[in-house]
């Protein structure tokens, strides 16, 4: 039984009072694996993992000795060398994702209008062809807020560029941030070409994507 988002804190090994564990090190006092393996190559104290009795016993530091290490020049150094590095790594991924966004911004997408009722018979036919067992049929006496539905995302994947512009983005950093300009840029076109469809636009704009497998923001 899982124990839910929130959950009280994990247990610490018995007799631990002034001893950490190393994600105690690294979440609490912003130490690194490296840092770790530098300054604490052994442990002060081992005990057995709480969790599993099959897993590795539990190495155990003194936060006597962490707190004498901290204060050294060695470890300030290393310390602020890290930073500088997480720094620069995190400016490096901005600017790809800003170069990203700009690449997504200045796409030309297109979309080839067809008559309303010809395209929405369509956007019907291609939802029912991919019902699932607890969905029932769309038809033209669908209520209007479900047929807009269906609709705009019929649009969003079958007559739009939508698809084949979100590969440019496959493996770039950013790619998350693109999909969604991509996909709001694509919804503003569908409003402007099916201004019907405008109120459902806006609505899925301001929805929680649901993203590309292996995409995150």
């Amino acid at each position: 039984m899982s124990r839910g988002k929130h959950h009280p804190p994990r247990p610490k090994p018995a007799n631990s009072e002034g001893l950490l564990i190393a994600n105690d090190l690294k979440k609490d006092r912003g130490w690194t694996d490296t840092q770790i393996k530098t300054f604490l190559p052994e442990p002060d104290q081992t005990a057995r993992n709480p969790f599993s009795r099959k897993a590795a016993p539990m190495k155990l530091y003194a936060l006597e000795r962490v707190e004498a290490i901290e204060a050294t020049p060695e470890y300030q150094k290393a310390r602020e060398a890290s930073r500088t590095r997480q720094l620069a790594a995190r400016g490096r991924a901005l600017a790809k994702k800003k170069e990203a966004v700009a690449a997504a911004e200045a796409l030309e997408l297109r979309i080839e209008p067809e008559p309303w009722q010809q395209m929405q018979d369509k956007a019907i036919e291609h939802f029912n062809s991919r019902l699932r067992r607890s969905q029932s049929p769309a038809s033209r006496k669908t209520s209007t807020a479900r047929l807009d539905r269906l609709t705009v995302n019929y649009l969003r994947h079958k007559q739009t560029s939508y698809e084949e512009e979100l590969k440019e983005f496959k493996g770039v950093v950013g790619v998350g941030e693109a999909y969604l300009v991509v996909r709001n840029r694509i919804l503003d076109l569908i409003a402007e070409t099916y201004p019907q469809l405008r109120t459902e636009c806006d609505r899925q704009k301001f929805d929680a994507p649901e993203l590309p497998d292996g995409v995150t923001l």
